[in-house]
């Protein structure tokens, strides 16, 4: 057939179409015929695998270019694909060893063919293709590897911060032992509170993987059991479902609690004995609810928070206003009170 007629040749011209644009891309085709079993391969396909042009390449030549560790998924592939029962199509990754004691990644695609119905179906024909994917296999192993590396260095400052914040605690409950005087040590043991808090979120971040997101059901009810030590004669009961927050955010909020329940056991019990309970509501419409609860002697008639000129309180308000949030204070009757925290919830997905 003459070069013009040809080009006015649709099934040429497409022919060629493919075949420029597998080349383009560095795709090879193969060819398998299951009764035969012998294999075809496009000149890109032994370009990949490093072979002579001229080479012929039969089927249990092919399968042992493949990687012993990858070559028995690779052929349970081709198998999927032969399978009368399925729609003759896999797809799987295997690395290849070429010619040139090279190792390359290589993405497999094809598609079966059959002749017959129901048990009867036979295959006839596989069609597929192999592109290289080594580079973007060496880029993903290398993004992993950093990302790996990334984690190490959080978790490593923050066990370090985690440590330091410890240590303080430990200096500033020394210098609060040399203290006689428990008005003058009052101050100083509230410090050692707050930092405690913030170190007990950095031994949870230490010990958890994600450390961008923190169970704060759990990480609260750890927080509660910490407090209760130092009030052994008040009961601190906890009910807080479990949900994930960011870490920016489940910091101010313990702070704040821990705020709420300290002041609690200090001033709702002057006898230095009841009950104080939190509970936290299962995040919904896009806010998390947290009271805070007890059955003391209540808060003055004058009592606003606006007004007050407690450092705790001053504290509390700042820390949720950093969330966008706000407090409210609920005078139980007869007797107590009752803290509400409201902040919008930005959970997780």
């Amino acid at each position: 057939m003459m070069a013009v007629d040809l080009l006015k040749n649709d099934a040429f011209l497409t022919q060629e179409v493919l075949r420029l644009a597998l080349e383009s891309a560095g795709i090879g085709v193969w060819r398998v015929d299951p009764l035969t079993r012998s294999v075809e391969l496009t000149a890109a396909m032994k370009q990949i695998f490093g072979l002579p042009l001229d080479q012929q390449v039969d089927y249990g030549a092919f399968f042992q270019l493949l990687h012993p560790d990858d070559r028995d998924r690779a052929l349970a592939g081709l198998a999927g694909a032969f399978d009368p029962a399925g729609d003759g199509h896999t797809e799987v990754e295997f690395r290849i060893l070429t010619a040139a004691a090279e190792t390359k990644w290589l993405q497999a695609r094809g598609q079966a063919y059959f002749e017959g119905e129901g048990v009867s179906r036979k295959p006839t024909l596989f069609v597929g293709t192999l592109r290289d994917v080594t580079e973007s296999k060496a880029a993903e192993a290398a993004q992993g590897a950093l990302v790996e590396h990334q984690q190490t260095l959080i978790h490593e400052v923050n066990h370090r911060v985690k440590n330091s914040l410890q240590l303080v605690t430990s200096l500033l409950r020394l210098q609060a032992r040399q203290i006689g005087d428990a008005a003058s040590r009052g101050p100083l043991e509230v410090a050692i509170n707050r930092i405690s808090t913030i170190a007990h979120i950095h031994q949870r971040l230490y010990r958890d993987q994600d450390v961008k997101n923190i169970n704060f059901g759990a990480f609260l009810s750890e927080l509660c059991a910490d407090l209760q030590s130092t009030s052994p004669s008040c009961s601190l009961s906890v009910s807080a479902p479990q949900f994930l927050i960011a870490t920016d955010r489940a910091i101010p909020l313990a702070l704040a609690v821990n705020e709420l329940i300290t002041n609690a056991f200090k001033y709702a019990y002057p006898g230095g004995k009841g009950p104080v309970s939190v509970a936290v509501e299962q995040p919904r419409s896009g806010e998390i609810v947290i009271r805070v609860e007890d059955q003391g002697v209540g808060l003055p008639d004058e009592f606003s928070i606006e007004g007050t000129r407690s450092l705790g309180m001053i504290l509390i308000t700042n820390l949720i206003g950093q969330l966008a949030g706000k407090v409210e204070v609920q005078r139980n009757t007869p007797i107590g009170s009752r803290f509400v925290i409201t902040v919008p919830g930005e959970i997780p997905a």
